[in-house]
């Protein structure tokens, strides 16, 4: 945390004096001082008063990185794309490192089956991405008007050990842009029936690879070389040639999966820190006029040389 306080404080002044950026600045600083103020945990009583004060540390750094990604939206074009790159990529790698590591202390006083801390034992990738297609289906639905239909192959009796709202997250962001693509290439085109989303679940010795195929027409060349820079997206403000209420429509669809990031322009970026934090990878494979394959490798992260369960 220390770092953070560091880095931001030698940001270009025109940034760090931006009030987003000034707001994730105290939402940093006060929970450090207030942790450095608290006495060593030796014994139950200064424990709990550490865990109460980690508590708090973790309500509080839920507002970070929607904080940031607004604050730099404004004023990106202050710094040099790959300066803002690095402190971006390092401001969101030590925010998760110090939520796994508080929210993990907090769960070991809330032990649960299959859990130990935060980790899920026996998460089922098959189950998580179904839940999270089916959301993703009833917001296009919504938005939309249609959706289409996804398919689950491969190994779906998958089990492994991971933080299951990690790869939430990463799922939300990559079918929640596989349905919205697919939708909207049908609109473009005059195609009568969406196609449906691939989800393909690969089990192998030292980890798990996750390929979403769709047929949304694919990233065109302008946009490709941008996919994981922050504040860039795809998303306009205002489409003239679709019209207020088809780019409403596309708002709405980011912003009921994303969450207060949504349309911000950090979804890809962040799903790859997520998914690299462990030892991941995520790679999109683009053919533009046909569709994407996006490959996430993660692998088990409880595992010492054969990472992934087996029954």
């Amino acid at each position: 945390m220390a770092r953070r306080v560091k880095a931001l404080q030698n940001l270009p002044f025109i940034v760090g004096v931006n009030p987003w950026i000034k707001s994730v600045y105290k939402c940093i600083t006060i929970p450090l001082e207030k942790l450095l103020s608290l006495p060593e945990p030796v014994d139950q009583e200064t424990q709990q008063i550490f865990t109460e004060e980690l508590r708090k540390l973790v309500q509080a750094h839920q507002e970070v990185i929607p904080k940031l990604a607004k604050g730099f939206k404004e004023c990106i074009k202050y710094m040099t794309r790959d300066s803002a790159t690095n402190f971006l990529d390092n401001m969101i790698h030590a925010r998760i490192g110090i939520r796994v590591i508080a929210e993990h202390h907090l769960s070991l006083y809330t032990p649960a089956a299959n859990y130990i801390g935060v980790v899920n034992t026996r998460l089922s990738p098959a189950s998580l991405v179904t839940s999270v297609a089916k959301y993703a289906q009833e917001l296009c639905e919504f938005n939309y008007g249609s959706s289409p239909e996804f398919n689950i192959i491969g190994h779906t009796d998958t089990l492994m050990a991971y933080i299951g709202v990690h790869l939430e997250y990463i799922f939300m962001e990559l079918i929640k842009n596989a349905f919205r693509a697919t939708v909207e290439y049908s609109q473009r085109t005059g195609r009568a029936d969406h196609p449906p989303v691939e989800i393909a679940i690969c089990k192998g010795p030292e980890d798990v690879i996750i390929r979403i195929r769709d047929q949304g027409g694919g990233i065109s060349s302008k946009d490709l070389p941008h996919i994981w820079e922050y504040s860039y997206t795809t998303v306009p403000k205002y489409d003239e040639g679709d019209g207020i209420f088809s780019t409403q429509a596309r708002m709405e669809m980011q912003s009921g999966v994303g969450g207060p990031i949504a349309g911000l322009g950090f979804g890809l970026p962040m799903s790859r820190i997520y998914a690299k934090y462990f030892g991941g990878s995520l790679e999109i494979r683009s053919i533009n006029g046909h569709g994407c394959d996006v490959f996430l490798r993660v692998p088990n992260i409880l595992g010492l040389s054969t990472h992934v369960i087996k029954d």
